[in-house]
């Protein structure tokens, strides 16, 4: 079975001091925190009040 993109070559890296870390990791991290922080920034679906119900009960 063949690969879409040709394998045979040493993988792109970033460095930076002393940390290196391919570029399809680090992809895959921006993509992770990026859809964390939209399942935080979004706010969930909430159900609305039907009628009175919830004050009748107080009385």
């Amino acid at each position: 079975m063949a690969a879409i993109f040709n394998l045979n070559h040493p993988a792109h890296t970033v460095h930076w001091h002393f940390f290196t870390m391919s570029v399809s990791n680090l992809v895959v991290i921006i993509l992770t925190l990026i859809v964390f922080a939209l399942a935080i920034a979004i706010p969930f679906p909430r159900h609305k009040a039907t009628g009175s119900s919830a004050t009748e009960s107080s009385s």
